[in-house]
Order: structure tokens, then sequence, then C-alpha cells
């Protein structure tokens, strides 16, 4: 189970570290702190040692376009999978979609990975589709 979470202020020093809106994504071994600008801190459930990744973004507009080009095509040319994979693309989006669907709802939503549905949770579960125009349908 996942729970995703944006708050717009965090006592997390998300403001010092530069990311005025982080994103945390809460399961069942722990918490991650997405930064925008800031990189990640993991938070272990156990209460271990929390775990940090600053960003490395590329100046002067701190962004990695360019290199994310570059890997996508060495990994065409080489075969493998590039860094930043349809998979990962895929967990991104439905992160920010929960979000969406978190902010519209006004309070969390748990998350089942594995099946790709919401927990309990009827309400959060209808703003996972929209309604098609006449002549088109969902596909099952």
């Amino acid at each position: 189970m996942m729970q995703w979470h944006r708050c717009l202020h965090s006592g997390l020093n998300a403001a010092e570290r530069g990311d005025p809106a982080p994103a945390n994504l809460y399961g069942p071994k722990g918490m991650l702190l997405l930064g925008y600008r800031g990189g990640w801190t993991f938070y272990p459930a156990d209460g271990g040692p929390p775990r940090q990744q600053p960003a490395r973004l590329n100046e002067p507009d701190g962004q990695k376009i360019r290199a994310l080009w570059a890997d996508f095509l060495d990994a065409i040319r080489s075969g493998r999978r590039p860094f930043s994979d349809i998979e990962e693309g895929h967990r991104a989006s439905v992160c920010l979609l929960l979000g969406i669907i978190s902010l519209r709802l006004g309070r969390s939503v748990a998350w089942d990975p594995e099946r790709e549905e919401t927990l309990g949770d009827p309400e959060a579960s209808r703003l996972l589709r929209r309604a098609y125009r006449a002549g088109w349908t969902y596909p099952e």
C-alpha cells in the first residue's frame, strides 16, 4: 500500500532546500520526500537514519533535458533500457495523477501499486477515469 500527500509547507526543511511544494509518498517501508529542486530524502519506518540524494541539475536552467535525451539515444543504439524508462514514466505519472485526485478530494488517497487501484475508496476510484465522448469507450 502507498499513500500520496502533497503539502505546501513541510516541516522537513523543504523550503530551505528550495522546494516550496514537495511531495510526500508514504509506504510500508517509510516516507519519501520528493523535492522539486532539492533532491529526495527517505525516512525509514523502522526509525533508521534517513537517506538523502541531492538534486543533480544542470545550470543555468536547473534541468537535465540534454542528458536525458543523450541517454535515450544511447539506449536505442546499445539496446539497453534508458535511465528514464517508460516504466519509470508510468510510475511518475501515477504519482502525479494520485496527487491530483488527492488535491481534488482534499485528503490522502491509499493506493495499491500491484493492482493499480485505490484501497476502499470508491470516490477516488471514480476519478481514475473520465467520461468519454459518444462513440468512444475505455479499453477493458
